[in-house]
């Protein structure tokens, strides 16, 4: 009998654009997005106790049982029912999972989404890796859209439902300013109100051929300042949540306005919101902006915070 426990970050993401290219029959949409990790992190235990018969349970810091439909119990949950219809067996170890929450939820950051991605990729390497990483993939989609990107991290093309992963060039580096109104936003009325706008194939393919651009190796670094350009040159908020988000919690388009006010190069609302990011030229400028909307914010409950991208 024996107990072995994992200590792993589990990272948020940022959309640096997000374009909804139609609707699958089973109602999810197919998207078009690049998204980049960046180092604001929840903090996950797993401990795998070999001397109990499976028991799955998620607690907070304090030792409070959160499992519900926690994504951590539900990722869990999923790779040992994976390994019981691949190996043909049962009777799996006891699993612990305790779970110190950073990443704020209904910010578009996916960090529910991350958390559940940290504990299918403990599992794969306690167990010895008995899923290859398309099976992992298709594992994790069926947890949810953003969690194949957590399985990779760094600067990545999704596709489709977000199971089509591909690795970019690196943008790691990037000086980053999120702010975070107390409004979260539905994801699915968001998804819902963007349905009414139809998609743009021709904006698509701009998208596109810009994307080609990142191609290469994740070792290899990426011009920042070519996707700042690119970026600020389209008048379509190059997030097509944005507009529908906008509608839903007014408070973030001036938001996005505050941080180009304060110098952000480019500024933009990641996912479905309602955070919001500002690409900045440097540390200072950035610091700088964080100081400036805080101040403005005094009496308000909003969280602004300096991170990079990774």
């Amino acid at each position: 009998m024996s107990e072995t426990s994992y200590e792993i970050n589990a990272y948020a993401k940022i959309n640096l654009f997000l374009k909804i290219c139609g609707k699958l029959p089973n109602g999810y949409h197919k998207l078009y997005t690049v998204m980049q990790e960046v180092d604001l992190k929840d903090d996950i235990t797993v401990t795998i106790d070999d001397g109990r018969d499976e028991l799955i349970s998620v607690r907070d810091p304090e030792g409070r049982d959160i499992s519900g439909n926690n994504l951590c119990y539900i990722a869990a949950d999923k790779f040992y029912g994976y390994m019981a219809r691949k190996l043909k067996t049962s009777g799996f170890p006891a699993v612990t999972i305790t779970l110190d929450k950073h990443i704020p939820v209904q910010s578009g950051m996916g960090g529910g989404s991350s958390d559940a991605a940290a504990v299918l990729l403990v599992m794969q390497q306690h167990f010895g890796s008995p899923f290859s990483d398309r099976e992992m993939e298709e594992l994790a989609v069926s947890i949810g859209a953003d969690v194949p990107f957590f399985l990779y991290g760094g600067t990545c093309l999704c596709e489709n439902v977000g199971e089509e992963i591909t690795v970019l060039k690196s943008l790691a580096g990037a000086n980053i300013v999120l702010v975070k109104p107390r409004e979260g936003v539905s994801t699915a009325e968001c998804f819902a109100e963007a349905d009414r706008y139809p998609a743009d194939d021709g904006l698509i393919r701009e998208y596109k051929d810009f994307t080609e651009s990142l191609a290469g190796d994740a070792e290899e670094k990426a011009d920042i300042s070519e996707l700042i350009s690119f970026l600020k040159s389209r008048e379509d908020c190059s997030n097509d949540l944005q507009k529908p988000a906008e509608k839903m919690v007014p408070v973030i388009s001036a938001l996005i306005a505050e941080l180009e006010d304060n110098g952000a190069q480019v500024a933009r609302m990641t996912g479905s919101g309602s955070a919001v990011f500002g690409i900045f030229a440097d540390k200072e400028e950035a610091e700088r902006a964080v100081s400036a909307i805080r101040k403005d914010h005094e009496k308000d409950d909003l969280l602004v915070m300096g991170i990079k991208t990774i």
